[in-house]
């Protein structure tokens, strides 16, 4: 071939049509998305020839012919592509524009408290366990709204066994965000009720087998009782309105019988407490709100204007799985609805979510990722006892 024919040959070859790709979403950065390619149509070949930056690949669906994209990019920015494919037995390129947000995880701030401004320190995180006739575990956590706002973790927790009369106790507190010494609150609440409530169990329950609600009545309620007193107690020793320390209270005993285990509960605000053991149902608790719909009761002496007795739950089984007690830090994200938590199936999908963790695995896993769920957590776990290691 001569050097005319070739410059014409050369010439009368068309350019390589390019055709812009529009993703039916974009990506975030860090994260695995997939998305399908809404344009063009007709494609019948992608070669995935990507950067070595860029974690992604199109697959043809087998059936409807859709392209779908899927994989990973690393960095937030606007990304640009330009692929070989084949349409109609044509070469094209397909040119895309992915934009890329960055991942939401890592704009929260992690920012320390400024105790040598504020009253009642306290750590942003603890756990606790406690090893006797059952296995007990806690953990709290600092939620992000409040480390991205340099505020402190206003949930409380203990868990407690008496070796003189067996009986477990475990008690979380959730301070309420609008009350400026609600920590405090909190932890007056629990460390009130790991005080007295041995002291009332030996007095009004040193037999499990007799547990009726006027003798859990005279322990539970009336520890809640105490914990409120002490509350009130503080407030007026600081001269300080007893609001400012609100807090909810959940408690929950536990203690091994002849007739197997007996569990029991009061709760004086939001959370959950449920003894997961099957199909059974679980809850052992009743709502409890506000005056408005979305409000909370918190542990004050109108609390227990109402019946104490419909605070009150208990039950004696054969053998259980798991009793949980939670601040709404943690009920709110895992229970879609006051309704899905009556069900034995998301307590069962919780508990085997946490099984056999230890307390720093569950403090650990306090940290979910679950959009719009970023208050403080805790929850408190009693389980059958953990085989020596």
């Amino acid at each position: 071939m001569s050097i005319v024919d070739w410059v014409k040959r050369l010439m009368a070859r068309k350019p390589v049509q390019v055709l812009e790709g529009r993703l039916s979403r974009a990506a975030t950065a860090g994260e695995f998305f997939t998305a399908e390619l809404l344009e063009p149509t007709g494609l019948t070949d992608i070669i995935n020839d990507w950067p070595d930056d860029v974690d992604l690949h199109f697959e043809q669906d087998k059936t409807t012919k859709v392209w779908m994209i899927s994989g990973i990019v690393n960095r937030p920015q606007m990304y640009e592509f330009n692929l070989r494919a084949t349409q109609n037995g044509t070469e094209v390129t397909l040119s895309l524009h992915l934009p890329a947000s960055p991942d939401p995880w890592t704009i929260w701030k992690d920012l320390p408290v400024d105790w040598d401004s504020l009253p009642y320190p306290k750590d942003d995180t603890d756990s606790a366990r406690v090893d006797a006739d059952l296995t007990m575990i806690a953990a709290s956590r600092r939620g992000r709204s409040h480390a991205h706002k340099a505020l402190p973790r206003d949930d409380d927790m203990r868990i407690y066994h008496d070796a003189v009369t067996g009986w477990h106790i475990a008690t979380v507190a959730d301070g309420a965000g609008s009350a400026p010494f609600s920590r405090y609150g909190s932890q007056t609440a629990v460390e009130t009720v790991i005080t007295e409530l041995p002291l009332l169990l030996a007095e009004h329950l040193p037999d499990a087998a007799a547990t009726n609600e006027t003798a859990l009545c005279k322990t539970l309620g009336a520890a809640a009782k105490l914990a409120c007193d002490a509350i009130s107690e503080v407030a007026k020793a600081e001269d300080s309105p007893v609001e400012a320390f609100s807090t909810t209270l959940l408690i929950g005993i536990a203690q091994q019988t002849d007739a197997g285990w007996t569990f029991a509960s009061i709760s004086i605000g939001d959370g959950m407490i449920g003894l997961v053991r099957g199909d059974d149902a679980p809850l052992m608790m009743s709502p409890d709100g506000g005056a408005y719909a979305g409000q909370t009761r918190f542990l004050r002496d109108d609390a227990f204007d109402d019946d104490l007795v419909s605070r009150i739950h208990h039950r004696t089984v054969p053998d259980f799985t798991a009793f949980m007690l939670m601040t709404d830090g943690v009920s709110d994200p895992m229970f879609e609805s006051e309704n899905a938590a009556t069900t034995p199936a998301a307590w069962n999908a919780l508990h085997t979510e946490i099984d056999a963790q230890d307390e720093n695995a569950l403090l650990d896993w306090l940290n979910f990722k679950i959009k719009g769920e970023h208050d403080d957590r805790t929850i408190a776990i009693m389980r059958p006892k953990d085989p020596a290691p």
